[in-house]
């Protein structure tokens, strides 16, 4: 559709007795797009066209092959043919989610003005148009393009100049999870086997250090180089002071300049992504070394953890195990089964807990009921912060707040046993403290 709403676009040439002349004329529109697509050249642009997001010359080449859909010409630009394509803004979540499972990167491109009002200006006017996210494997929050019972992790790597240790941050925008970590070289291949991250960014320099290049392609993860100059620690320390009100990132404990740098560097990439919007997100916490037992790639593979030796979650150790309700559980579950405790005092607190529900049945049914109720409140929450939430994100949040309530009072001490500390620090969080709401 037009911009004043009826079928049909004029491009170069197409008009009524157009001239070879008017072929090499760019019109207000095409050389809008040709501005967006300049500010975002390695992205595919989904450039908002009534009811359909359309690509246009290279974008629609590259799209048609991925999607399988129908590559057309239509009109001119400098005298060569306009390849064109589209999807249905009403069907875009699917066609996004094969795109970005080939490791595309997709500009939102919408209106931002009602056509209405752009006529106003003159009939040649333009609808104001602006890009409103950049979609990218590691930035995700539709559920459509989630996998509901995994994490989906955007980590970055860092390496000082000369170093023997990586400083490594990685964070989940649809549930706000944010953690840093300094580990040795050596070390590389085994967290990102145990993180499976979405989307790696990191200094494009680092293509050329093998021992960090060869881990990383070997993950098959979505790479985003960037810039070295998107990784300075001072900006990154202000940035950090900045969005969660501290006076320096040193009050979460992150000890060097390099773990500063890369959690700074995760901010400002989601802010870009995003287009100045931020989810909601915890404050970055310090994972210690030596915290979980150490498995490289190939030992998770053969014991088929996560996956078995085909890629599939069927069959594996989780997939016999994961009697979770919801998806929540799920990846608390999976990332407890993905890196093991190394911490006696850690192991019993949890161990513990299991033995408290193992032997209170009737409890430990009564929650299991309320939890299959629970909405996934984490990211709901993302999404509303975000501005793409809607009514079943808000709906999601008072079921959510209900089940926490019902949840606290199930948990309240009358009639049963020593509650182990792990289960009081949950019903804590749930807003219940120890004598009762």
């Amino acid at each position: 559709m037009n911009e004043t709403g009826q079928q049909g676009w004029i491009f170069e040439g197409e008009a009524s007795g157009a001239s070879p002349r008017d072929d090499l004329r760019v019109t207000p529109m095409m050389s809008q797009f040709m501005e967006i697509k300049a500010a975002n050249p390695a992205s595919l642009l989904f450039y908002r066209m009534g009811d359909f997001y359309e690509l246009f010359f290279e974008d629609a080449e590259i799209a048609s092959r991925a999607l399988g859909i129908t590559l057309t010409k239509r009109g001119k630009h400098l005298g060569q043919d306009i390849a064109m394509c589209g999807v249905p803004v009403h069907a875009a979540d699917e066609y996004l989610e094969r795109l970005i499972r080939l490791g595309h990167r997709v500009a939102v491109c919408e209106q931002t003005e009602d056509p209405a009002e752009a006529k106003k200006r003159g009939a040649k006017s333009v609808v104001r148009r602006e890009v409103i996210r950049l979609v990218t494997p590691g930035t995700l929050t539709e559920d459509t393009l989630l996998d509901a019972r995994r994490h989906n992790y955007l980590m970055c790597i860092l390496r000082p100049k000369g170093a023997y240790e990586l400083a490594l941050a990685w964070l989940d925008i649809s549930t706000g999870d944010f953690r840093v970590a300094t580990i040795p070289l050596s070390g590389l291949g085994t967290e990102l086997a145990r993180l499976d991250p979405g989307e790696i960014i990191l200094p494009d320099t680092l293509l050329a250090d093998e021992e960090v290049a060869g881990p990383v392609k070997h993950s098959n993860a979505p790479l985003s180089p960037l810039p070295a100059v998107r990784f300075d620690s001072t900006t990154a320390a202000r940035r950090l002071a900045d969005h969660f009100a501290i006076a320096a990132p040193e009050a979460y404990g992150l000890t060097s300049r390099a773990e500063i740098a890369a959690a700074g560097a995760l901010l400002d990439y989601v802010s870009v992504t995003q287009v100045g919007r931020l989810p909601k997100l915890s404050h970055p916490r310090k994972d210690e070394q030596g915290g979980t037992v150490l498995m490289d790639a190939a030992t998770r593979t053969n014991l088929e953890l996560l996956k078995t030796l085909t890629g599939e979650r069927k069959g594996s150790l989780l997939d016999a195990m994961d009697l979770t309700v919801t998806g929540a559980g799920a990846r608390l579950f999976a990332s407890r089964l993905a890196g093991p405790l190394t911490d006696p005092a850690a192991i019993h607190a949890r161990l513990d807990a299991v033995a408290f529900f193992h032997g209170e049945r009737n409890l430990r049914k009564d929650l299991r009921r309320e939890l299959s109720r629970a909405p996934d409140i984490s990211r709901a929450l993302a999404r509303l912060t975000l501005g793409r939430g809607g009514p079943r994100d808000i709906a999601a949040i008072g079921q959510g707040l209900a089940s926490a309530r019902m949840i606290a009072q199930a948990l309240v001490p009358t009639g049963l046993g020593s509650m182990p500390a792990e289960i009081i620090a949950a019903r804590e969080c749930l807003g219940q403290s120890d004598q009762g709401l």
